[in-house]
C-alpha cells in the first residue's frame, strides 16, 4: 500500500507545466483594438454598401426617366414616318 502512496502528488511538490510557458500574455488593448477593426470594418462595409445600392436606384430611376422623355420626343415622328410609310408604299427595308 504505500506504493499507491507514493504515486500521488503532494501539495507542496513542484510540478513542471511546459504549456504555461509556450503561452503569450493576453494584451487586452490588443484585443480590444481587434475587437474595434473588426466592428468598424463591418459597419463601413454595411454603410457603403447601402450607399452603393441607393445610388444605383437613384441612376436607374434617372436613366428611366430619360429613355422616357426620349421616346415622348420621338414617338410622334416615328408614327408619322409609320403611317405615312404605310399608306404611300415606300419600300420598308428589312
Amino acid at each position: 500500500m504505500s506504493h499507491a502512496q507514493d504515486s500521488i502528488p503532494v501539495l507542496t511538490d513542484l510540478i513542471e507545466d511546459d504549456a504555461g510557458e509556450a503561452a503569450t500574455p493576453v494584451d487586452r488593448a490588443s484585443l480590444f483594438l481587434h475587437e474595434l477593426e473588426a466592428h468598424l470594418t463591418a459597419a463601413i462595409h454595411e454603410q457603403a454598401d447601402e450607399l452603393v445600392h441607393n445610388a444605383c436606384r437613384e441612376m436607374e430611376a434617372l436613366l428611366l426617366e430619360q429613355v422616357s422623355d426620349r421616346m415622348k420626343a420621338e414617338l410622334p415622328a416615328l408614327i408619322a414616318r409609320i403611317v405615312d410609310e404605310h399608306f404611300h408604299g415606300t419600300p420598308r427595308v428589312n
